[in-house]
């Protein structure tokens, strides 16, 4: 069957529970309203029973969150039992949090917001401060007094998560997202590869746009170009090359993410290069006969046709020798 799926979609019944760490940037909100919306819709195999969690380090987040939900997700909402705010340099705080899930979505390097730790948490004093994170930002927040986007706090707190989830006993795959602020991104990937929990680590070949009027009723605006990379190496993407891409839209790459972990294999690992479709779509709109109720994401199974005719990259093709310089 063509484009039949290998990840949670294959058995559907067996409904696998996903955490998304960030949760309150945009994109982190995004991912989390499409799995709260194919939770909710058998075949999917994502769970909606205390799923998909929220993973973030204030309860500024939580606002974030559900300030998305209801503006793109027809007032969808999460609450308390879908939120967990964790301390992010204590892997065993974030093992008890992700326990008993079975994928996580993560980010690479995140915005960071300095903000106090929420009362009744994790504070140790009423004063204390942290670090909130965001994936891939919020907009608003303020990035005064954080540490740089190449500093060694975001390899610390990407390491803590992905040991969290290692430790945890259940976690079976992750999805990367490689963010624009991401300064080394072999660094995140060794990281990965050290760890030996399937992946799927996807990096976006183009600015990331975000559209302003998006409601998940208006579907995917772009079916995506996507080349694969041999899991553990990870290329540069030459700056001319990147700046001369068409943009993406964040929604299209949360869609994405949840597509991903419906369509591919969860016991194998992956580096997807995504780039603009040469084709872009229009926005959809559906007729008086449509049943938008009945879809996590419009255009979806364009995404999941994407992901199973996705080619080998140049990088690939020059490591096999097969690649020519121009």
């Amino acid at each position: 069957m063509l484009n039949e799926p290998k990840g949670c979609a294959a058995i559907p019944f067996e409904k696998k529970k996903i955490a998304v760490f960030g949760a309150g940037g945009y994109l982190g909100s995004t991912v989390f309203g499409f799995l709260q919306r194919a939770g909710s819709i058998y075949g999917t195999g994502i769970s909606g029973l205390s799923s998909p969690r929220a993973l973030a380090a204030t309860s500024t987040s939580a606002e974030a969150l559900n300030k998305v939900l209801a503006s793109s997700f027809k007032l969808a909402y999460a609450g308390e039992d879908l939120i967990r705010l964790i301390d992010t340099s204590d892997v065993d705080h974030i093992i008890e949090r992700v326990r008993s899930y079975d994928a996580a979505v993560l980010g690479t390097t995140y915005q960071l917001e300095k903000r106090a730790v929420t009362l009744n948490s994790y504070e140790k004093t009423p004063n204390d401060k942290t670090y909130d994170f965001y994936l891939d930002e919020k907009y608003g927040a303020w990035e005064n007094d954080v540490p740089s986007d190449d500093s060694e706090y975001h390899v610390q707190l990407f390491m803590n998560a992905v040991q969290a989830c290692l430790e945890s006993g259940t976690i079976r795959h992750l999805v990367v997202i490689e963010t624009p602020r991401t300064y080394d991104p072999q660094v995140f990937v060794n990281i990965l590869e050290e760890a030996g929990i399937p992946y799927t680590y996807i990096r976006v070949k183009g600015t990331l746009i975000k559209d302003i009027s998006f409601s998940f009723d208006k579907g995917v605006k772009d079916s995506l170009a996507i080349s694969q990379y041999r899991a553990g190496t990870i290329y540069p993407i030459d700056a001319e090359v990147y700046e001369n891409e068409r943009p993406i839209y964040r929604e299209d790459v949360a869609a994405l993410v949840v597509q991903s972990l419906m369509s591919l294999d969860w016991q194998e690992s992956r580096i997807l290069e995504v780039s603009s479709s040469p084709n872009s779509l229009k926005n959809f709109v559906p007729d008086s006969k449509s049943r938008i109720d009945r879809d996590w994401c419009v255009g979806s199974q364009l995404l999941a046709q994407s992901l199973g005719e996705q080619t080998v990259s140049f990088g690939q093709l020059r490591e096999m020798g097969m690649a020519t310089e121009r």
